[in-house]
């Protein structure tokens, strides 16, 4: 219950560091999903949804090495210059590489511009942590499809939770 009541605590936290880095426009969600069932994964193999964690519901990742794992494509609203941050909740056990989220942008004519969470990967074994990673584009750089992602590079076992997509004009 607690973790409820917090989620649009975090959501405004969230959306309003993306104001302060410079956004002109208020942010606004254009993708969330809870990750209370498999539906819309893109990436199935090694997934299993796990009903009983802190969180309540959330995607249990069991990798035996190096994956990328595509949670959904979104494709953005038309709009020039903009902010996009993606957020979700990670977990790890006995994780011998590392996890992060990441986020790849399709741009037309242009090569593929991509960022991962910067306040650093998962290791070993942690408790849930909040990764927000942000790819500003520029004025020229309009992002037509952005996919989201969890990056293993090892293997264990990798939850994630809650994810979003937000979008902001600068």
């Amino acid at each position: 219950m607690r973790d409820h009541m917090m989620l649009p605590i975090g959501l405004a936290l969230s959306l309003s560091a993306v104001n302060c880095s410079g956004a002109s426009s208020s942010p606004h969600v254009i993708y969330h999903n809870r990750l209370e069932s498999l539906d819309g994964i893109l990436t199935r193999e090694g997934l299993t949804l796990d009903a009983a964690t802190s969180r309540g519901a959330a995607i249990r990742i069991q990798s035996h090495g190096a994956t990328t794992i595509r949670l959904a494509e979104v494709q953005t609203e038309p709009a020039e210059a903009v902010v996009l941050t993606y957020r979700g909740h990670l977990r790890t056990a006995n994780l011998t590489g590392r996890a992060y989220l990441e986020m790849r942008c399709s741009i037309p004519g242009r090569a593929e511009l991509f960022s991962r969470a910067p306040q650093g990967p998962l290791t070993g074994t942690t408790d849930w942590v909040t990764q927000v990673t942000r790819l500003s584009l520029g004025s020229q750089q309009r992002a037509q499809t952005v996919r989201l992602n969890v990056a293993i590079e090892g293997a264990g076992v990798v939850w994630v939770d809650n994810i979003l997509l937000a979008q902001a004009t600068r």
